[in-house]
């Protein structure tokens, strides 16, 4: 197999690619999807077991191999560059998925030892520093989320307040916004709760 090598970015989008040419493929026919899907779990059953990193997806990739004799003993009837990629790109996510929820975890019990009102899951502590992408906060009392986010490419409104469970508003005016969400925080730490009578769901 041709080695690949590169950052994880790239990686991850060769993965994806993999997907988008794969499945496709399973899709037109139902025999081969089952068997498809039954080697790539299989694969992701045995990378869970290694417990590798996204470093170690990236090394399997190039030498698949050994891996794959213990997965599928009796060979696979896919190409095994898609399903090691395919593979690989579901792992990754695993694992994004798990490192996400210990760091929100962490965050959360950081906020709950300084005596704070909220945790930050996401994104800059101060939400005036969010420059793009998003900022996400828990009021740890109630539950109550509350994402601000910028959608950089956006026409008009491109300045988002979602407060979960809730509403979402949109502003142009990136003053306006940061008003809103300063006033939404104020309100429901003060015990005022979601906007617009929104029900919240402690957890």
């Amino acid at each position: 197999m041709t080695q690949v090598a590169g950052s994880p970015m790239i990686a991850r989008a060769r993965w994806r690619a993999a997907e988008d040419r794969l499945y496709p493929t399973l899709l037109a026919d139902p025999t081969a999807y089952q068997r498809g899907l039954a080697a790539i779990q299989a694969v992701v059953e045995e990378l869970r077991r290694r417990d590798v990193d996204v470093a170690g997806l990236m090394a399997f990739e190039t030498a698949p191999d050994e891996v794959l004799e213990v997965a599928c003993p009796g060979g696979v009837a896919v190409p095994v560059d898609l399903l090691v990629a395919v593979a690989c790109g579901m792992r990754d996510r695993e694992i994004t998925a798990a490192a996400t929820a210990r760091r929100r975890e962490e965050a959360v019990q950081a906020a709950r030892t300084a005596g704070a009102d909220w945790a930050v899951l996401d994104g800059p502590a101060d939400v005036a520093q969010l420059a793009g992408g998003r900022r996400v906060a828990v009021h740890l009392a109630t539950g109550i989320v509350v994402e601000a986010s910028i959608d950089e490419w956006a026409r008009e409104d491109q300045f988002v307040v979602t407060v979960m469970p809730g509403e979402s508003r949109s502003f142009d005016d990136r003053e306006a916004w940061l008003s809103a969400i300063k006033e939404i925080e104020a309100a429901t730490a003060a015990g005022g709760g979601a906007p617009r009578g929104a029900t919240a769901d402690p957890s």
